[in-house]
């Protein structure tokens, strides 16, 4: 049993107006409904988990329904941070007994099915592993509007999602986090968790393509891929790559 975990619970309030990003409508759908639909497609993924604030718990299921979520799906309430959501949304998932959950950003809608695949299975031989891109531009690490010194850029990814881990080892990892009362902005991703365990992180090579929706321009791009591409459902089944 290999589980999604979605946390869509945030207010997205870096896009502005009254709508939390996730649920801006984007070719027909709200961008969590296209998200939810790459892993409901994904033959690796048996039942997803959404992570929701607690006025939208109750529609939810019914809406994913009516757009074409077929897989069991849980609704979580989610809490007033992202790692907050996260835990809750892997006590949901325990009654599942999920060896693999892949937490995924609510707005990462281009995300393919192979690429959910190859997370889930790296995930599995090692304990965990991670979309990522490698760095094409110079970087550089800055000080007080200063640089300090060039990064080897042969070494830098860039972190994306779906970052898959055995269950039991991103529950230990959040538990650490509690134990210690480590404060949730050290971490900036999961993998960071997991990390801090000392455990193994695998990197699967992510894609351009695959962009988180925060700002208007992100928006203003995905509405472009949307349009550029008539259906990522043909470009899944079409060619599998990553």
């Amino acid at each position: 049993m290999n589980v999604a975990i979605i946390p869509a619970a945030g207010s997205g309030v870096r896009l502005g107006g009254s709508i939390p990003k996730q649920f801006i409508e984007l070719s027909g759908a709200p961008i969590l409904i296209h998200t939810l639909l790459r892993f409901d497609l994904c033959p690796d993924i048996d039942a997803l988990v959404v992570a929701l604030t607690p006025d939208r718990i109750s529609s939810f299921p019914d809406e994913a329904c009516s757009r074409g979520i077929c897989k069991p799906l849980i609704v979580a309430e989610g809490g007033s941070e992202r790692s907050e959501s996260i835990r809750r949304a892997l006590d949901a998932a325990a009654r599942l007994q999920p060896k693999i959950v892949a937490v995924h950003d609510a707005v990462r809608p281009f995300v393919t099915t192979a690429q959910i695949s190859a997370v889930i299975r790296r995930a599995s031989d090692v304990g965990a592993a991670i979309l990522a891109l490698p760095a094409t531009d110079t970087i550089k690490q800055v000080e007080d509007g200063y640089i300090r010194q060039t990064l080897d850029r042969r070494r830098i990814y860039r972190a994306q999602t779906p970052q898959a881990f055995r269950f039991e080892l991103l529950r230990r990892a959040n538990d650490e986090m509690i134990a210690r009362a480590l404060s949730p902005e050290t971490f900036t991703d999961d993998a960071m968790l997991v990390e801090y365990l000392g455990e193994r992180v695998a990197v699967v090579e992510g894609s351009a393509r695959n962009i988180k929706i925060t700002t208007r321009d992100d928006l203003a791009l995905a509405e472009h891929l949307f349009a550029s591409f008539a259906s990522i459902d043909a470009e899944d089944k079409g060619n599998g790559e990553l």
